[in-house]
């Protein structure tokens, strides 16, 4: 099917025409091809551009050479040659047709082809199946404007194909339900449950690139629900928590839904979606609550201790997914933290932001609001308590108050000026110091912090 609106070729950048305009003048065919067609026939700008061609590896190299462009083909066996330009770095593969994949990720072997025809066997979803020539011309073999249209994302070919050759599209399907909004057709979604199982083959860091991509879309909450049982493979206790009741009045929801809507509270932004820290916290901060559940002798439920346990399985699935040390830190922490609320005193909520970084306690603010907004609308009394902790917090920031030791008007220098030894003592005394500030014993200035650093000294040594 060849679509023609030579308006659409105006969307194309000139830096990426250029390079369609060089191959097709040697003789070979090029188009735009993937999620870049998608996009713009969406209506949407695409953020970069892949190009398929029948032109070899090595005929794209001699191409590129000859206009002086410059290139790097470290995938050049599998097809690809990158273009670098001053508008932005352009793939460009061959046209090809993919061999079995026995490790499930990198096809065994790959056969170049010279037609849309053979190519578009290797391509995951219809929705991606386009091509799109310098002149504007859209190809479609695969029906993906129709899929478009409906807001469908559907396997090219036989679903049980696609996914046997890499299971990693299984996760690609709900990451674009994520993004895009679209339903995952039945039978497409039906051969991803079959499969899933085979999740377990796929390394960590593929799965964890899809996964940041699956919590941070704008429809997050919708693709976690149809994936639901597909997810479970790598968080078994997301489906043990869909169709958990609280047993509260404090919750009108499931343990899933109520988590799915934490994660919709999440803010997103158009350009940069959820923040992924938040969105992971969200989708982890009540996972333990099956394994907490009592009944109280009122037929009343409590999930004593569920931030700890959420935690844990936060940790454990983070790190078998090898994200980076300090993001699972963060969110692991934000789920510890996530039902917590002080006495709404100065005092403690002093000490409280002394214990951790301003990003943790920004983030956990948001966290915080978002689960409040998802319980019952008895549940939402704490959004008091929460604003009554952010008032506190923000005087004690206007007011000009430290959170640090290093940030007290007095250093170890000083206190060794007093006649004190180097050593622990030194860190023990502004320590304690410290402590006398936050409880508002001793304000931060540098004679009363030394006056009372004597009199720890005077008491020590009697």
């Amino acid at each position: 099917m060849i679509i023609n609106d030579s308006g659409i070729a105006e969307m194309i950048p000139p830096y990426v025409s250029e390079i369609l305009t060089l191959i097709g003048s040697s003789g070979h065919k090029a188009y735009v091809a993937g999620g870049a067609v998608r996009d713009i026939v969406l209506g949407k700008t695409p953020h970069d551009y892949d190009i398929a061609t029948s032109a070899k590896p090595d005929e794209t190299v001699s191409i590129f050479e000859k206009a002086g462009i410059n290139y790097y083909d470290n995938a050049a066996k599998h097809g690809t040659v990158t273009a670098v330009t001053s508008g932005g770095d352009v793939e460009v593969t061959t046209f090809r047709e993919d061999g079995s994949y026995s490790d499930m990720r990198r096809p065994d072997e790959v056969v170049f082809k010279t037609t849309i025809g053979e190519d578009v066997r290797r391509r995951d979803f219809t929705i991606n199946a386009m091509y799109m020539d310098s002149e504007g011309r859209i190809y479609d073999p695969e029906g993906g404007q129709e899929d478009c249209a409906k807001q469908l994302i559907r396997a090219v070919g036989d679903p049980d194909e696609r996914f046997r050759e890499d299971a990693l599209r299984i996760l690609r399907a709900i990451r674009f339900c994520s993004k895009l909004g679209f339903e995952i057709e039945p039978v497409t979604l039906s051969a991803m449950e079959n499969h899933a199982d085979e999740l377990k083959k796929i390394s960590g860091e593929r799965i964890a690139a899809e996964l940041i991509g699956i919590v941070t879309g704008k429809y997050a909450p919708k693709a976690i629900r149809t994936g639901c049982s597909v997810l479970s493979v790598i968080i078994p206790e997301i489906g043990e928590c869909k169709g958990f009741e609280q047993h509260s009045k404090y919750h009108d929801r499931d343990v899933l839904e109520h988590t799915l809507d934490v994660l919709a509270e999440i803010p997103y932004e158009a350009d940069a979606g959820r923040d992924p820290e938040l969105a992971m916290a969200a989708l982890f901060h009540d996972l333990g609550k099956p394994v907490c559940f009592r009944f109280d002798e009122d037929g009343t439920g409590h999930m004593k201790g569920h931030p700890r346990v959420s935690e844990e399985i936060a940790l454990r699935v983070l790190n078998e997914l090898k994200y980076p040390k300090q993001f699972i830190n963060n969110v692991s922490l934000l789920v510890r933290l996530h039902d917590t609320y002080i006495k709404p005193d100065r005092v403690q909520v002093h000490k409280f932001m002394s214990m951790y970084p301003d990003e943790i306690q920004n983030k956990l603010k948001v966290l915080q609001r978002a689960d409040i907004l998802a319980h019952s609308p008895l549940g939402l009394n704490r959004i008091n308590r929460l604003e009554e902790l952010n008032a506190i917090s923000e005087e004690l920031k206007s007011s000009g108050a430290v959170f640090s030791i290093k940030d007290l008007e007095i250093d170890g220098n000083d206190i060794i000026s007093l006649g004190v030894d180097k050593g622990p003592r030194v860190g023990e005394i502004l320590s304690e110091l410290f402590d006398l500030y936050l409880e508002e014993k001793c304000p931060n200035s540098k004679s009363n912090l030394l006056v009372e650093a004597q009199k720890l000294i005077s008491k020590k040594n009697n």
